[in-house]
């Protein structure tokens, strides 16, 4: 029975240019798929993220995360590293844990802060909060709640 052999080859040598429109070309050293759309481009083709496998442990400055790039023109899938993207969303290196910012690039903290006085939310002296032992949440009592006159 005949059969259709896809062109080959390790990722670094993937052909620039006399490829054809709708060429096919797959990296064996890298399991992706790249398409011809003229001579001298092609677009990889993104996976699908469920079938990939789990990543043990993450190297920041290693490491990337696919992101889909809406306002991109043509492939709208890029990658980022994940220490470029804990930039972009404020998070210092040195953090471990998750953080928030009140406004773009405003210094992120933590929304309630270690008492509830000092995070990125604070409260009023006419609330309480309760934290749970495991960490997992934080009860808020309100005192009065004046309205205003009128």
């Amino acid at each position: 029975m005949p059969r259709i052999q896809i062109k080959r080859g390790l990722k670094a040598n993937l052909p620039a240019a006399a490829m054809l429109a709708g060429e096919p070309h797959f990296t064996t050293d890298r399991g992706t798929l790249h398409v011809s759309t003229g001579a001298t481009t092609r677009l990889p083709v993104v996976p699908a993220i469920d079938d990939l496998t789990t990543v043990a442990a993450v190297d920041g400055a290693a490491d990337f995360l696919i992101l889909h790039d809406a306002s991109a023109i043509g492939q709208k899938e890029g990658k980022i590293s994940v220490n470029a993207f804990r930039a972009a969303l404020n998070i210092p290196a040195s953090d471990l844990d998750e953080r928030v910012a009140v406004a773009a690039g405003g210094t992120s903290g933590y929304i309630w802060g270690t008492n509830g006085t000092d995070g990125v939310v604070r409260m009023n002296v006419s609330m309480a909060w309760t934290e749970d032992a495991g960490n997992g949440f934080v009860t808020l009592a309100v005192g009065d709640v004046d309205c205003g006159t009128f």
